[in-house]
């Protein structure tokens, strides 16, 4: 079988889940994402921008992301079948 690298979502799922120190990978990447993107969201775009990336959808994604933490997201785990 021919190995192929992971994306980036399940890399970021490996860490989550795979870890000898159970749920507190969790914690760490949780904590990571709240203190980066508080980071970001204070800095200004000729800080956080590059030739790679526009400073201001750096900044963007950060709040948008900085607000899904903040939220209160819900699922649905009913067993609709």
């Amino acid at each position: 079988m021919t190995k192929r690298p992971m994306t980036n979502v399940e890399k970021v799922t490996h860490i989550m889940t795979y870890s000898k120190y159970g749920a507190l990978a969790q914690l760490f990447v949780m904590d990571a994402l709240h203190k980066w993107t508080d980071i970001i969201t204070k800095a200004t775009t000729e800080q956080v921008g590059n030739g790679f990336v526009n400073g201001e959808a750096w900044i963007g994604v950060a709040r948008e992301i900085q607000a899904n933490l903040r939220a209160e997201l819900t699922t649905d785990d009913s067993d609709d079948d």
